[in-house]
């Protein structure tokens, strides 16, 4: 990957001089500098694959085709393989002559190895085919901006998009990142017309630079459509209320977070087994992407940081029953690195898995502790997986179901007398029946075997969890 990641940057670095001194007219504009420039006659449109996951819980192999102009360019073909994959070099570059607001058509295919290949489903559009299953999408060269099946505003983000957003949940749907811009000498993202439009330098890299200081460098805040030379207050705007400012979506930005999409970010650390030759207890890769599943259906992004964004996956040493002051005293310990003000605190959830906890002098399978902190007994799990299983549920099912009611009280998913109502328990309970259409992981029912919150759709002893999340509630510094 690495020779091939570096034949990439020398193939582009033999075609830039071309595109910088060769292939300009006799145009003349000046930039702030007062400098006598030309206008680029050519550019290089790259295609930019940040990430995919599957959906369907599979380490399946899958290969890209990617078109620019109508013509095939990734630069190599390759087969990747697992359930979610992280890309560290772009995917695909064309370059193409200017000309003033001209929109090339670009189109990502995603296509899963098989006896027969089978082309996965990336679009919100519905039907079989290209049409229904790739990635269509029209890239304008002067702004440096694309529309078509993915555009700035969706409220699934900009340039993100899955599959799930048709509705239709079983055609070998994936999730993907990516991001479209022109490779210049400059080094940052915004386009040569862009930088005149702004009076900027345009042999200046800007990806760094806050120009207006307004604490976000001008690349960010030209690829979300703000104007980078003029100030704006983005530690009071979330414009998606998802509880981050503008700011902390800029600092999460490494992450794919987007700040006209709603995201949710957890910081989860483990517990040691009791005994060397026991496994500890942690959040399952398979229960993580089932949250994440349950939740983008409805246009929520969730980043899961068990060790890869540089906070979570650390192993707490073993307790036997977890108080509400050893709790606190790992949050501050390993949640806020002993530091009260630490930037993680209202960016990032907080979750501990456990042995078990105590809660009301009882062993109990988890509990919100803090605003932004809950915790998940995973040897509670464990000790009821026979019955988990006799109900047609598993592990990896169990631990994402706990896990997503203890988040949903995060969220703030309190006053309903279906949520932690002891009377649902078992079948021999009136409120097993009579809360039965209350289809979600709040309810103790199904806690277990749904990982999911319900929508609502029935008018007695229901309610719409998913309209009543509040993503902002976590922020708040109070308790009770």
């Amino acid at each position: 990957m690495r020779g091939k990641a570096i034949a990439f940057i020398l193939a582009l670095a033999l075609i830039m001089p071309a595109i910088a001194f060769n292939g300009r007219n006799n145009l003349k504009i000046f930039n702030e500098k007062k400098e006598l420039i030309n206008e680029p006659q050519n550019v290089t449109v790259v295609v930019d694959i940040k990430r995919i996951r599957s959906h369907d819980l599979q380490n399946n192999k899958i290969y890209f085709k990617i078109y620019i102009d109508d013509e095939e360019s990734q630069w190599w073909d390759q087969v990747f393989e697992g359930m979610d994959i992280w890309f560290e070099w772009p995917m695909a570059f064309k370059q193409v002559k200017y000309e003033e607001n001209k929109v090339i058509p670009i189109r990502i295919e995603v296509w899963k190895k098989g006896i027969v290949d089978e082309l996965c489903d990336i679009s919100q559009d519905k039907g079989d085919y290209l049409y229904g299953k790739a990635l269509k999408l029209f890239f304008n060269l002067t702004t440096g901006e694309w529309y078509g099946d993915d555009y700035l505003g969706d409220e699934n983000g900009y340039g993100h998009s899955t599959g799930y957003e048709d509705g239709d949940y079983c055609q070998n749907d994936y999730e993907i990142w990516f991001d479209i811009y022109e490779w210049g000498e400059d080094g940052d993202r915004m386009t040569y017309w862009e930088k005149i439009k702004y009076g900027l330098n345009t042999s200046r890299d800007y990806s760094n630079v806050d120009i207006d200081g307004d604490g976000i460098p001008c690349d960010w805040e030209d690829k979300y459509g703000y104007n980078p030379v003029v100030p704006e207050e983005h530690i009071h705007l979330d414009p998606d209320e998802d509880g981050l400012d503008n700011i902390e979506e800029w600092e999460t930005s490494r992450w794919l977070s987007d700040p006209f999409a709603q995201d949710i970010f957890i910081e989860v650390d483990f517990m040691k087994a009791k005994y060397p030759w026991q496994e500890d207890y942690t959040l399952p890769k398979e229960s993580q992407y089932m949250i994440c599943d349950a939740f983008i259906k409805h246009n929520i992004t969730v980043h899961f940081d068990d060790g890869s964004m540089g906070g979570g996956g650390d192993l707490i040493p073993y307790d036997e029953g977890m108080d509400s002051k050893d709790l606190m005293a790992a949050r501050m310990k390993y949640f806020l690195r002993g530091d009260p003000n630490y930037w993680r605190k209202g960016v990032f959830h907080y979750a501990i898995i456990c042995s078990q906890i105590e809660w009301y002098w009882r062993p109990a399978g988890g509990r919100m502790f803090y605003t932004d902190s809950f915790v998940v007994g995973a040897q509670y799990v464990r000790n009821w997986l026979w019955s988990i299983k006799l109900q047609g549920s598993d592990y990896i099912t169990a631990m994402a179901s706990v896990f997503m009611h203890e988040l949903g009280h995060n969220l703030g998913l309190f006053a309903f007398d279906g949520i932690d109502n002891e009377s649902t328990r078992f079948p021999w309970q009136r409120g097993y029946w009579l809360w039965a259409p209350y289809k979600s992981c709040m309810n103790y029912r199904y806690v277990f075997k749904l990982v999911d919150y319900s929508n609502g759709d029935d008018k007695e002893y229901d309610q719409n969890d998913w309209a009543k999340l509040d993503l902002r509630r976590f922020d708040e510094d109070w308790w009770r």
